[in-house]
């Protein structure tokens, strides 16, 4: 709401006592006593100007004491005192210089002021009343009585006000703005309306109240409204690209897809929309379209953007995200990689990065992406597990441990730490150092006992190394009591019992693994556990099978031709 701001020039407040007698002085003066008198007030209206308040003080109530019956320099004490920070002791002086002269608005309006800067808000309303009802089109009365309506609670009344506003003074945009604004608060929807149709008619050389109506109407889903005044709006105004993206809108809510996304396509192939605008709108479509269908028809639209914009960084990685949640992760990873050559300093969308790659099976681009992020973001623990478990996948066991070791060193997550420690047994067993990798393995079960990565490796690399047999018995014994249906950790239980000579017990696990997936390694242990229990001929058919399969060891051939068991 505006305020008008009050101010009372000497030329006002203050008519020359010298030129003839005023009817508020109470004492006769000779002329050496008002010339006396000027200079007083006129020193006190210049240490005003300067903000030495005592001094101006001191001079005016010198002044008051020459002059007891002035209204001026009662109102003018009054003020310094506001001034001061001492309202309330200036509220006499106020009310005295209304007593002397009833009729100055100046003086009521001072007082008002004076009333509302120590929080009396009800007197200042009545100071306003009292104030209008001899000057009833003052505008500054008007504004500060209202804006003292709505502080104090009284609705009613401030409309009353406004009401009074536009009868006296025509509609006023600031006015409209704060009905409109209370309207909303209230949920009153028509109410916000008649008031826009307020603002077209007082101003209908301005179509951008028009365009605010249509977007109003489309926001609040008043949508027959919105589609008629559209059409009277180009029935008087040009075509534009705001007003087309408007249609498009309404057409989206209405069902019509198809017609909205070729009206926004053919919006945003100007430039008279800035790129913001674009991304907004395209931001505020996808909050409305929960439809997977949906957004994929918006994938279209924001594709386009980037085109449009191939230096936006927003623009590349909107699309690489929309993409993303499509299912379309290898073109994802196209525009994403765009976006961080635009702006590398953004962590997210390196993770994005990262991510899809591991999806894809690109270790070799996650080793070089992670390695590039972290010369932004040499502190985020999940690079350096990335770096780590990509150079893991490419036997790169040296790299992979000085990446795992740097990063668990930023890892404040414990899940994050047990993950590290994990990667970490396994890097060290590919070093060969067993009991560094054992040690990790035993840091990332203190912070998660049940994980299955590690319970599985770590047991089946005890047994390879004939160590700690009971302890890896009792880790594979849980694995495989937490996924009874998984062939992975069955052939590592089975192993495990293999190692600790329960024969018997291996097949029944290696048996079931091999029943639920072909893989080499497994059908071989299956066919070693058989050549144990003295079925040479059923474990020579699956060594065979193991051969012929893939990824059996390079003892399988050995094995066959000399059907033997070596390990």
């Amino acid at each position: 709401m505006r305020i008008i701001l009050f101010s009372i020039t000497l030329l006002i407040c203050f008519i020359s006592f010298s030129q003839k007698k005023k009817r508020d002085v109470a004492i006769p003066q000779t002329q050496e006593d008002s010339l006396k008198l000027e200079g007083i007030l006129v020193e006190a209206e210049k240490q005003l100007i300067l903000e030495n308040y005592a001094k101006a003080l001191e001079n005016f109530h010198v002044a008051l004491e020459m002059n007891t019956e002035s209204a001026a320099t009662h109102f003018k004490i009054a003020q310094v005192l506001s001034k001061s920070d001492e309202g309330q002791k200036g509220l006499p002086y106020g009310l005295k210089a209304i007593q002397l002269d009833p009729n100055n608005k100046y003086y009521r309006l001072g007082l008002a002021r004076i009333y509302q800067s120590v929080g009396f808000y009800i007197d200042a309303a009545k100071t306003y009343e009292e104030m209008l009802e001899l000057f009833p089109s003052d505008e500054n009365a008007l504004y500060e009585l209202a804006e003292l309506y709505q502080l104090t609670g009284r609705r009613d009344d401030m409309f009353k006000v406004f009401d009074q506003i536009e009868a006296q003074l025509g509609v006023k945009e600031e006015i409209v703005r704060e009905k409109q604004r209370i309207y909303m608060k209230e949920g009153k929807i028509d109410e916000v309306i008649v008031e826009y149709g307020k603002l077209i008619d007082t101003y209908p050389n301005e179509p951008s109240y028009k365009v605010e109506l249509i977007n109003f109407l489309i926001q609040n889903k008043k949508l027959d409204k919105a589609e008629q005044a559209i059409a009277e709006y180009e029935a008087t105004e040009s075509a534009s690209s705001r007003m087309t993206l408007m249609k498009s809108e309404l057409a989206w809510m209405k069902g019509d897809r198809d017609k909205s996304l070729e009206l926004i396509s053919k919006a945003f192939e100007t430039n008279s929309i800035d790129f913001e605008s674009k991304f907004q709108i395209v931001s505020n479509y996808l909050i409305m379209s929960p439809k997977q269908e949906d957004r994929k028809k918006l994938t279209t639209v924001v594709v386009q953007l980037a085109e449009q914009y191939p230096d936006e960084f927003k623009a590349q990685a909107f699309v690489g995200d929309m993409l993303y949640q499509d299912g379309d992760s290898e073109e994802a990873v196209k525009y994403y990689l765009k976006a961080v050559t635009l702006s590398p300093a953004n962590y997210s969308v390196w993770q994005n990065i990262l991510n899809v790659e591991s999806d894809l099976n690109q270790y070799d681009s996650v080793v070089v992406h992670a390695e590039r992020a972290l010369e932004y973001f040499p502190n985020q623990a999940l690079l350096y597990y990335f770096a780590g478990a990509g150079y893991l996948i490419q036997n790169n066991y040296k790299k992979s441990v000085r990446m795992l070791e740097q990063g668990r060193k930023y890892t404040v997550d414990p899940n994050l730490l047990t993950i590290f420690y994990g990667q970490l047994g396994d890097a060290y067993n590919g070093l060969k150092e067993q009991e560094k990798s054992f040690i990790a393995y035993d840091k990332a079960l203190e912070n998660s006992p049940n994980n299955d990565h590690v319970l599985n490796n770590y047991s089946y690399f005890l047994s390879l190394a004939n160590k700690d047999l009971e302890k890896a018995l009792e880790m594979s014994a849980k694995l495989v009591e937490l996924h009874p249906e998984n062939p992975t950790y069955l052939d590592t239980h089975g192993w495990v019992l293999y190692t600790n000579g329960k024969f018997k017990e291996s097949k029944r696990f290696l048996e079931k693994a091999v029943s639920l997936e072909e893989d080499g390694t497994v059908i071989e242990h299956y066919g070693d556990v058989l050549f144990q229990l003295g079925d040479v001929q059923g474990a020579i058919l699956q060594w065979e099978k193991a051969r012929d399969v893939g990824g059996a060891s390079e003892l399988i051939e050995k094995k066959i031709a000399d059907r033997k068991l070596y390990e």
